[in-house]
């Protein structure tokens, strides 16, 4: 465990309100529990525009819908019930392009940890992904979590 408070990290997780990105709290949550580090679990709303970025992109950089009536406290505050865990969890919501609002706060973060689902090619190319996008463009290591790894890596299986 990491006792000391000046090598604190600031785990800094991409949430939308899929089960991928629960499980990349569940994850960063797991991990800071485990080494003292901080979590902080962003949210980004997007804008209301019909045609953002570049002409004809519906959803660019995969952004997807949040689920109605969906509450990241709420989330954050179950996985934390179902890991048992005694972490401090901030949590924040902003407005704006995910990739560009993640990309912004990991300038501050010690680690990016986002899930990544797994769209088809096409999907992809229609799109795009944040996660891609923050690999190219992130000033900072980043951890991510898929529904096929996450159980055989996580911090608790070693």
């Amino acid at each position: 465990m990491n006792t000391n408070p000046g090598n604190t990290r600031h785990l800094l997780v991409g949430a939308d309100g899929s089960a991928e990105s629960e499980e990349a709290i569940r994850w960063a949550i797991t991990e800071a529990a485990a080494v003292g580090d901080d979590v902080e679990v962003l949210m980004v709303l997007p804008r209301e525009e019909l045609l953002p970025g570049t002409s004809f992109a519906l959803q660019p950089h995969g952004r997807v819908p949040v689920r109605k009536n969906y509450s990241l406290d709420d989330a954050v505050a179950r996985i934390q019930s179902e890991l048992r865990a005694d972490v401090e969890v901030k949590t924040s919501l902003r407005q704006g392009n995910p990739t560009s609002e993640l990309l912004a706060a990991a300038h501050e973060a010690d680690l990016l940890v986002l899930g990544t689902g797994t769209k088809s090619a096409v999907g992809r190319l229609v799109f795009g992904s944040v996660s891609t996008a923050c690999v190219r463009h992130a000033t900072c290591p980043i951890v991510l979590v898929s529904p096929q790894a996450i159980h055989r890596f996580s911090p608790a299986a070693s």
